[in-house]
């Protein structure tokens, strides 16, 4: 299965590790590295495999459930 990340960007399910929402990794110092490319309308980050990085303007909560990706997922709220 394709999940569309938004900017025009498809990504094969098969190869993405993680995806993570921009404003969580912009409370962390440690995770600069992976908000360099980042613009104003970015609300996701996608990593696949080779450890690349690909912004894209969806929710990653939108993007799961519009995948119907069926894995089990850590949802993680401030302070838990």
């Amino acid at each position: 299965m394709f999940i569309h990340a938004g900017n025009k960007r498809i990504i094969s399910d098969k190869k993405i590790v993680g995806i993570f929402n921009v404003e969580t990794l912009r409370l962390s110092e440690d995770n600069k590295k992976f908000l360099y490319d980042i613009g104003p309308e970015d609300k996701t980050i996608f990593i696949d495999r080779g450890n690349n990085f690909f912004p894209g303007n969806v929710r990653s909560y939108t993007v799961i459930k519009r995948a119907g990706l069926d894995f089990e997922f850590i949802w993680r709220k401030e302070n838990d």
